[in-house]
């Protein structure tokens, strides 16, 4: 029975798939008289059935036998072919690793956690089909993108999860911002998209393969036998074009500004696009490491990008007043640190820092969704005092800090110090060891600004009479506490990572709990109890705000992308009104101008046309003649 469990994991997306395509029956109203609610407790069913299945598929990978030995040393695959044409053969090639059956059993758990947590925040509306149905065939991509064994099924199920974040983004499209965030999210992420796809295409003829393991082996070949020279500038544009579409999935500088801008979902939407959706991209980045590995130049780039965007979205973090976009700005940086680790070559960092991260991200954006649903309120300057009203939320919360943090023994503190120890071997040892410090001192004093302008300070009238929850929103977010505190332990559990009496204590652990009690504790001092240093003195405003407005990167997006973009669409109609159609339009008019002349020629005479027809005959007859006598 195991066995089969395992054997059959390939069925965990379809699940939720099934549940997604059904929500189509109540959404244009083929189903009226039950109402809505059915369709949520269905798809919360069908996640519920996924979520078994991975993790008895992965209790079978570990406790028996032949099941485990035949996925660890040699990983079950699949195949179904789409497309198969002479020279080529495009198909949905599927691995069934330890790997892909934890991240499955991660997913399928925050989404079953997240639709109960759903159920009760929407309780009054009345969009639960559309809602719903997103949130599972959300679900569906991200399982099929950590089976799939194929760089083209990648890129098209990241496209599948670009669209669902469009339709998710825009579930109350009734609101004008709701309608710019779904379009530029939309837009943005599409620019990476388009960039991968480029670089897809041009890599098949290089490789003769899209398969993950065929790459990698390729990779290994090429490597020795450059050994040592330099990569063609080709090979070159191409990596970096394959690392576009993670950069727009993990929100990185200068693909970030769309994780703000989707900000205007649900919020339960907005618990999973900022804690396993955004991982996609950094899942295919890992997958394409060995050809990354190839060009030191792109490597290069990895790191640059990463560690500008660790620092400064951690910093756009500490001026934000709304609480989800001073949270999704913590999340383009922590990502911008995995870019580091991938960048300079060691995917077991990046993939501790992956596994940590979903997990306690989740439970601040539950954590948080609690006050805002009571409070009908998301702008921390009308927030406050609640420490005495919602004690419990506020430890929940406190926990996914700790859990993000250099903080042991809590799972963030392990990868945390991995990566400096990572950093502090390589080129630059200073430098980024300084950056992973400071954005490490940066993501605790945002983190602790949050609580501290939630559950800190008197109560506003917004909080004065803050009710609880309902059941179906404070168990899933207590439930991913325990989750969250025990972390270290179920990864100990599953053999990823050792747990010593200080999971990931060494010699970089000092400076690393130095930068966390330093941001964390600036943090708490001006804004557990407001003081006055917490807002800048007006010489200093003008930073704040230049902060607040992401660094001014939208109006800079404006008068350069968008006002290129805006000009060539001007000069393309220019063009096409007077060049193209004023070509045509002239031509035409010269032509039934011709044609009204010669129908003055037309009399009605056979005298007329007779000697018009004599007349052209002796003229032709006549030049015939002339060409006759010249030869």
């Amino acid at each position: 029975m195991t066995v089969a469990v395992l054997q059959t994991a390939w069925l965990v997306p379809l699940y939720p798939l099934l549940a997604a395509l059904l929500s189509l029956l109540w959404s244009p109203g083929l189903i009226k008289r039950t109402g809505p609610r059915p369709c949520g407790y269905l798809n919360l069913l069908m996640v519920l059935v996924a979520f078994g299945h991975s993790v008895l598929a992965l209790v079978a990978l570990h406790h028996n036998g032949e099941a485990g030995a035949a996925a660890i040393n040699a990983p079950l695959r699949f195949n179904w072919i789409w497309l198969s044409t002479a020279g080529l053969q495009i198909g949905f090639e599927g691995v069934i690793t330890e790997p892909a059956l934890i991240a499955m059993a991660v997913i399928t758990g925050l989404h079953a956690l997240t639709q109960i947590y759903a159920i009760g925040y929407l309780e009054l509306d009345w969009g639960w089909p559309r809602f719903f149905g997103c949130l599972s065939f959300f679900e569906a991509g991200l399982c099929a993108l950590v089976l799939t064994d194929s760089l083209f099924f990648s890129y098209v199920l990241l496209e599948l999860l670009t669209l669902g974040t469009y339709l998710i983004v825009g579930t109350w499209y009734n609101q004008p911002l709701v309608v710019k965030g779904a379009r530029d999210a939309f837009l943005t992420k599409r620019i990476g998209d388009l960039i991968l796809l480029a670089g897809l295409v041009a890599i098949l003829p290089l490789t003769g393969s899209w398969n993950f393991h065929e790459l990698a082996v390729w990779a290994g070949d090429q490597a020795r036998q450059l050994d040592g020279a330099p990569l063609p500038w080709t090979w070159t544009l191409i990596l970096l074009a394959l690392v576009a579409g993670p950069l727009g999935k993990c929100a990185q500088i200068p693909l970030h500004l769309w994780l703000d801008e989707a900000m205007e979902s649900p919020l339960p939407s907005t618990i999973l696009r900022n804690s396993v959706v955004v991982l996609g991209g950094a899942w295919l980045l890992l997958r394409i490491q060995p050809l990354l590995a190839l060009s030191p130049l792109v490597q290069a780039v990895l790191v640059a990008i990463g560690a500008a965007t660790a620092v400064v979205a951690s910093l756009i973090a500490l001026a934000q007043i709304d609480v989800k976009r001073a949270l999704s700005f913590l999340v383009s940086s922590w990502l911008g640190l995995l870019f580091v680790a991938v960048g300079l070559g060691d995917t077991g960092v990046a993939d501790h820092l992956l596994l940590v991260y979903p997990l306690p991200m989740a439970l601040l954006l539950m954590a948080v969704g609690t006050i805002v649903i009571s409070t009908v309120s998301q702008d921390l300057t009308q927030l406050g005092g609640l420490w005495g009203r919602r004690p419990l939320m506020g430890l929940a919360f406190l926990t996914g800090a700790a859990g993000l943090m250099a903080l042991p023994p809590f799972g963030g503190f392990a990868a945390l110090r991995e990566l400096l120890v990572l950093v502090s071997q390589s080129s630059q040892p200073l430098l980024l060891s300084a950056v992973v410090i400071v954005t490490n001192a940066l993501i605790s004093a945002g983190l602790i600004r949050v609580f501290g302008l939630i559950w800190g300070g008197v109560s506003t009238p917004f909080t004065a009479h803050c009710a609880e929850v309902l059941w179906l929103m404070g168990l899933p977010t207590l439930v991913l506490m325990g989750l969250v505190l025990h972390l270290p332990l179920l990864w100990a559990l599953n053999g990823l990572f050792p747990l010593d009496p200080v999971p990931g204590w060494g010699p970089q652990g000092w400076p690393l709990l130095l930068s966390t009690l330093v941001g964390g504790g600036l943090s708490a001092f001006f804004y557990l109890r407001p003081h006055p240093l917490a807002q800048l003195p007006s010489g200093l405003g003008g930073l704040q705000a230049w902060l607040a407005h992401d660094m001014q990167t939208e109006r800079f997006y404006q008068r350069t992308v968008v006002g290129l973009v805006v000009k060539l669409a001007s000069l393309s109609a220019w063009s096409e009104q007077r060049l193209v159609d004023g070509f045509s339009g002239q031509t035409g008019a010269a032509a039934l101008a011709g044609a009204r002349r010669l129908s003055l020629t037309t009399s009605g005479r056979s005298q007329a046309y007779a000697l018009t027809l004599v007349l052209g005959v002796l003229l032709m007859a006549a030049w015939l003649l002339s060409r006759q006598s010249v030869l």
